[in-house]
């Protein structure tokens, strides 16, 4: 009824009918780049500037991705192989649930992107996979990252709140090193508009010490004034790298 002149986002069947019906139709993959958060938003991006007309935006955030890939990358090269910390991406935690990222997921291109290991990378299981609190004494990881994708929070593992679950002998707990990751536009682990500043948080986050002169916050407001307009406060800045358990809902 609406007349729409395309519509995006539905699954390759639904996508199918639509054109059969004389309705332009795409959709967007997130497994078509292997979980290589980068390149995923770089295909977005560009998939888009096609549907919307040319944009002289584009290639700017394209470039702009790069570079600070680059810079990263150029920092944790010398990080030695045993001097990798070791990173728990917990996708999702509750009384029943707790899974993390395996070798084909978007926690092991960030943790490569960064110069660190993620202890899921072994795992038989390509993709979220489905662990214990045995497992977890196993990796021992060094920092524990939590997504928005579970309201679970930092504060919850430090005080051993969810499951009567024992976190207390885990290094990133002892050393207090688990973190949330940040809301922006969107779930920053999953590819989308924050991708190039979450790269540079997390980079940060995890190896403080080889990153000290980025300041996210500036990083944080240029980006978003510079590729978004969006003028954002410090107030906006705070919540973004505060994220609320709220953050989960729906997910």
């Amino acid at each position: 009824k609406i007349k729409p002149d395309v519509v995006s986002g539905v699954p390759k069947d639904q996508a199918e009918k639509l054109r059969e019906a004389g309705i332009p139709a795409v959709t967007v993959s997130y497994t078509d780049w292997d979980y290589n958060v980068l390149e995923t938003y770089d295909g977005w991006i560009k998939l888009f500037d096609q549907i919307f007309g040319e944009s002289t935006t584009t290639e700017k955030v394209s470039q702009y991705s790069k570079e600070a890939y680059e810079l990263i990358q150029g920092k944790v090269s010398t990080i030695a192989e045993e001097d990798k910390k070791k990173v728990l991406f917990l996708f999702n935690y509750d009384e029943n649930t707790i899974t993390t990222s395996g070798p084909k997921h978007y926690g092991q291109y960030w943790a490569e992107a960064i110069g660190a290991i993620n202890v899921g990378q072994d795992s038989v299981e390509p993709e979220t996979i489905a662990i214990n609190m045995e497992q977890i004494y196993k990796w021992n990881p060094d920092v524990i990252i939590l997504t928005n994708f579970t309201s679970a929070q930092p504060e919850d593992l430090y005080n051993n709140a969810i499951g009567g679950d024992d976190w207390s002998t885990i290094n990133a707990v002892k050393n207090g090193e688990v973190y949330k990751m940040p809301l922006g536009l969107y779930r920053t682990y999953t590819p989308g508009s924050d991708t190039p500043v979450t790269l540079q948080w997390l980079a940060k986050t995890v190896y403080p010490e080889l990153f000290e002169d980025v300041n996210i916050i500036d990083v944080t407001k240029d980006y978003y004034k510079t590729y978004h307009n969006i003028d954002m406060t410090e107030e906006q800045i705070k919540n973004m790298y505060n994220p609320p358990r709220e953050s989960a809902k729906g997910a």
